[in-house]
């Protein structure tokens, strides 16, 4: 597997390819008469605010209208009484130019982000406004960007900066914040250019790493293995038609995994049956208190309104020791501490919210077949306390995880079955812990989930799912591979769920 996947909400349905560029705006170096109440200071900043404006009507002028009138806006912004009022004020209680222009602008996204989400998400382009009020005040020059094709990772990148890359070889687009909504998005999805925003993580990616960034998926896969690249490539290049899955005769359902509601699109578009994983960590990484009750209603809803008549398979949070969480505890015993169902048991709360979320969303749509499991079960007893639970809040399809070779033991797993209505297995962390490889130091490849002892499992799992009637899927990364996929549809699996961009390549592959 790659060196690293990261997670985000894709924007779009393309694939990018490419070397890792960032770049850093230089930090506004004050002259020496740059002084409180200077009128050289308001000057200088009144002719920057002139020069954005004006590099605004350029941009206008060479973007689609959509680009056009959200570029229009922010010019506007700049037009404001109220910023150059706030500007003064600061420069007349002390503040150098930086100052008083970061203050001012600052105030004002402040004040548009308290009036809730939609404007939170203009707000960004307040900040982008100042940030190059301050850039044409350092005298920064324009941004050496590279000849060959390269995937751009920064913090955010406003309209203004989206319309100058237009004319470079960015061919994808990483950003640490942002949302799907935001006008990066927007303007990113108008652009057809593969993007994955609030990617927490980002800050792992080094200069000419070798990328991919899946906006049907929302991942960013970093340095990726020979068998992942040439995946991905073939998707890029082969055949830009998606078929319709449901044209032909295929022996297994084949479902998509997504991060973010805002990837549905996606995986419509690219022949998905439905989701047959939907990680709800994008909800959780990166905050300080546990996203309320109506966010995740929100969220949920949002995702089952795109699939009236699919399924849609749920998995509850998914504690990872790479995702510290601040307002979680954690477990310090065993061998799968911090990981999976077991610290959820420590934070019942957060895992009851999430389930009820989750029921009122299904009662909104409730054509739409709402599964949802547990990660990382690890005996007989977590798979009947998690359905018990579930099913208390009147959620009717209920299942688990299987990712640790334990469980996958005859006795243990027919303990399960009798409880769950389905089971999944995710093969990436099953490999790991079957092969006893260091989670952090050490990668897989696709391979190895072909190795007998791996494979073995998987098998066994399958068998007596099937034989006990229970649905089984695969939503690991094998779950795309052909050569694997071949082997678990043999074996008796009932769905595969991989990312959207994979599936046209393997529904050429399950038809030869």
């Amino acid at each position: 597997m790659s060196e690293r996947v990261l997670v985000g909400a894709g924007v779009g349905t393309g694939i990018a390819i490419g070397r890792a560029f960032k770049y850093t705006s230089a930090k506004y170096v004050p002259w020496e008469s740059d002084k409180a109440g200077s009128s050289r200071g308001l000057m200088a900043i009144t002719a920057a605010i002139a020069q954005v404006e004006k590099d605004l009507d350029e941009s206008a002028k060479n973007s689609d209208a959509e680009a056009a009138s959200i570029l229009e806006a922010m010019k506007l912004t700049l037009s404001d009484p109220s910023l150059l009022a706030g500007i003064k004020e600061r420069l007349a209680d002390g503040a150098n130019s930086q100052r008083a222009v970061s203050g001012a602008f600052a105030g004002a996204a402040k004040a548009l982000s308290s009036l809730g989400e939609y404007f939170a998400a203009r707000a960004s382009d307040i900040e982008e406004l100042g940030n190059r009020v301050i850039q044409v005040l350092s005298g920064e020059g324009a941004v050496d960007f590279p000849a060959e094709p390269f995937v751009l990772f920064a913090d955010s990148v406003g309209p203004l900066e989206m319309s100058r890359l237009a004319n470079t070889s960015i061919v994808g687009l990483i950003t640490s914040t942002g949302s799907a909504t935001s006008h990066t998005a927007i303007l990113a999805r108008a652009a057809n250019l593969p993007t994955v925003v609030s990617v927490l993580g980002s800050e792992f990616i080094q200069l000419g790493d070798q990328v991919i960034v899946d906006s049907s998926s929302g991942q960013v896969l970093v340095n990726p293995n020979e068998l992942e690249l040439r995946q991905y490539q073939e998707a890029l290049t082969k055949n830009p038609h998606h078929p319709d899955v449901s044209n032909f005769d295929l022996p297994v359902a084949l479902f998509a995994n997504l991060g973010s509601s805002s990837e549905a699109e996606s995986a419509l578009a690219f022949g998905a049956q439905g989701v047959g994983l939907f990680r709800t960590e994008l909800l959780f990484l990166g905050e300080k208190q546990a996203p309320s009750l109506e966010k995740q209603i929100l969220e949920y809803s949002r995702l089952l309104s795109a699939f009236p008549g699919k399924r849609v398979i749920v998995r509850v949070l998914d504690l990872d020791t790479d995702k510290p969480l601040p307002f979680l505890s954690l477990t310090e015993t065993g061998k799968y501490a911090n990981r999976g169902f077991q610290a959820l048991l420590s934070n019942l709360e957060v895992l009851e919210t999430q389930l009820e979320a989750l029921a009122e969303s299904s009662k909104r749509y409730p054509e739409t077949e709402l599964w949802v499991m547990a990660p990382m079960i690890t005996s007989s007893k977590q798979a009947k306390q998690f359905v018990e639970l579930a099913k208390n809040y009147g959620l009717k399809i209920v299942g688990v995880m299987i990712e640790v070779p334990e469980v996958c033991q005859e006795d243990t797993f027919a303990g399960i079955l009798n409880t769950v209505d389905f089971v999944s297995i995710g093969t990436n962390d099953l490999t790991q812990y079957t092969l006893n490889l260091d989670r952090t130091n050490s990668a897989i490849a696709l391979s190895d989930v072909r190795k007998p002892e791996v494979l073995g499992l998987i098998e066994r799992v399958i068998s007596a799912s099937t034989a006990a009637h229970k649905p089984v899927g695969i939503c690991g990364e094998a779950a795309g591979d052909p050569e694997s996929a071949k082997l678990f549809i043999e074996y008796g699996v009932t769905s595969l769920s991989l990312s959207p961009a994979l599936l046209p390549g393997l529904v050429r592959a399950l038809r030869t």
